[in-house]
């Protein structure tokens, strides 16, 4: 099979033209030409929950999956492309496919090591060391622990059979060892939380060294009437261009590109 033939954005903080002074407002966009073998590829979905507790962001991300991440998935599917979903520890195990590569520290996780400083109690922000952070308030607690209990994954990007589901960044590394996985292409939410942060997110994946892709409009950020979600989007994607950590691309590209493979599969 033809491999997928794709040109990333990253974002160079250098000037765009030798002739530029080096300053902030020359900088801009470079890309990089990438060819991903389809069997040694992955799309990883994270927290594309049916519930989110932010009726605002979970809008957004419904329709980012019913009209962008859901027929992604299928072309994926078709190509070969192994379909990753990372749905947080909790959702994982309500699905029976999380168990193919669950190991021990998955089906037993280790008492967490208690560190010799700072003391746990300031660590853990607890007793007289507990306003160094802000508090969820107690009026919300109901409806969030409503929503995790009865959380699960969108409909249109439910798993199939033969899909992967993990709870850990070490889980997914087993499986991409497994399957010679290389490139991992990324969509889901939120796009300045999880997606970045979990132990299977763009962090701790691109530190073992794995070729790192989001797909930059599937996704999205959660906002402050300060700081528009779209605006937060834009700032997680040009920290991750920036310092190369993921390259990425839109949805068009990806179909064009999977279209190109499928068209030549055909014609051989």
């Amino acid at each position: 099979m033809a491999n997928l033939e794709l040109t990333t954005r990253f974002l160079i903080h250098e000037p765009r033209a030798p002739d530029l002074p080096y300053r902030e407002e020359h900088f801009g966009f470079k890309y990089a030409s990438v060819s991903v073998p389809p069997a040694e590829a992955a799309i990883v979905l994270v927290d594309c929950w049916d519930e989110p507790t932010i009726e605002s962001h979970g809008e957004r991300s419904a329709q980012i999956c019913q009209d962008l991440i859901g027929p992604l998935v299928d072309e994926c599917r078709a190509l070969g492309i192994a379909v990753i979903h990372a749905p947080s520890p909790p959702v994982a195990r309500k699905f029976p496919q999380w168990l193919r590569y669950a190991g021990e520290s998955e089906l037993n996780p280790p008492p967490k090591a208690v560190a010799d400083w700072p003391p746990p109690d300031f660590a853990g922000r607890q007793g007289k060391w507990a306003d160094l952070e802000a508090h969820y308030g107690e009026e919300w607690m109901p409806l969030r622990q409503q929503h995790e209990k009865a959380r699960s994954i969108d409909a249109a990007v439910w798993p199939t059979a033969e899909d992967f589901v993990i709870a850990t960044g070490e889980q997914m590394h087993r499986l991409c060892r497994d399957k010679r996985i290389r490139y991992l292409f990324y969509a889901g939410f939120a796009a300045n939380y999880c997606v970045p942060h979990r132990d299977y997110g763009v962090f701790a994946m691109r530190e073992r060294g794995y070729c790192i892709i989001v797909l930059r409009d599937c996704t999205t950020s959660i906002g402050t009437p300060g700081l528009p979600h779209n605006l937060c989007t834009e700032e997680v994607l040009h920290h991750l261009e920036s310092r190369s950590l993921a390259g990425s691309i839109t949805s068009v590209e990806f179909t064009a590109a999977a279209q190109r493979v499928a068209g030549a599969t055909q014609a051989g």
